[in-house]
């Protein structure tokens, strides 16, 4: 009995000690809490933890239009977090006299979709996860950026193709030279970043865009079609920046030592 005590003590305390070194969400954005938003929705708060988003490139006059930021809310049934999943649809809103919907196979690589910005202080191994969903029409090629100053963006490595997409390696002008995503037409989930570098810990000036991977005629829709320029969009959901708590609580490191206290007190009954 005094050994099968030991035993589940060792082990309850060694469980405390891997949950807090478990990956924790740093912030989150998702939708499904916020319900249905009209045109002007452009930057939304986190709905777990603290950080900010806003939308990137959607006010322009590419192909002889007139667009302006418009982002919304609506019900778009099939994200990770089930059929009732809401999303943050990016796209411009027509303006008179020229209107058009924001995306343009003349945007620069990186310039077009959404930012995301939270702080990482207190954090190591960031990871970043996310859906998107595709209308027919939509950009095909879908890269993630990070930056640990606020201003340089960097392009990160990822780590999955999610349900519908395909990873690919870019090379040539019009096509990032480096990791992104061929995206599926309908809810392409949980894309994942590999682990980022040791310069994004504890980083407060932290942030990531989902961003167009091509341009020109390599920007084509997800049938690889040519994009039309008039219409297409992305629905982002379920956007997280996770970590591992940097350095464990006191308390914390007091259960780890117990645990292995109790361990080695078990190890020695065993042997008498």
């Amino acid at each position: 009995m005094k050994n099968k005590t030991i035993t589940a003590l060792a082990a309850l305390l060694l469980a405390s000690f891997s949950a807090a070194e478990a990956q924790t969400t740093i912030a989150a954005w998702d939708f499904d809490t916020i319900g249905t938003e009209a045109v002007g929705y452009n930057t939304p708060a986190a709905t777990t933890g603290s950080g900010t988003a806003s939308v990137l490139g959607m006010s322009n006059s590419y192909n002889n239009t007139n667009s302006i930021t418009g982002a919304d809310v609506l019900a778009t049934a099939g994200a990770s977090t089930g059929s009732g999943s809401y999303a943050w649809r990016i796209r411009g809103n027509a303006a008179a006299p020229n209107g058009g919907n924001g995306w343009s196979s003349q945007a620069p690589i990186g310039s077009q979709g959404a930012e995301f910005d939270a702080s990482t202080v207190g954090f190591n191994n960031i990871q970043v996860s996310f859906d998107v969903d595709t209308t027919a029409q939509a950009e095909r090629n879908l890269m993630l950026e990070y930056t640990i100053n606020g201003s340089t963006w960097l392009d990160a490595t990822l780590a999955s193709g999610s349900s519908l997409g395909t990873l690919a390696t870019g090379s040539g002008a019009n096509t990032i030279n480096g990791s992104y995503v061929q995206l599926g037409s309908g809810w392409n989930n949980q894309i994942e970043s590999a682990v980022l570098p040791a310069a994004v810990n504890g980083d407060a000036a932290f942030g990531i865009r989902i961003v167009n991977a091509s341009t020109g005629a390599d920007d084509v829709n997800v049938s690889g079609a040519a994009l039309n320029n008039t219409s297409g969009n992305w629905r982002v959901d379920n956007v997280v920046i996770s970590g591992i708590v940097a350095t464990p609580e006191p308390s914390t490191l007091a259960l780890g030592g117990l645990g292995a206290a109790a361990i080695a007190l078990f190890r020695r009954n065993q042997k008498a």
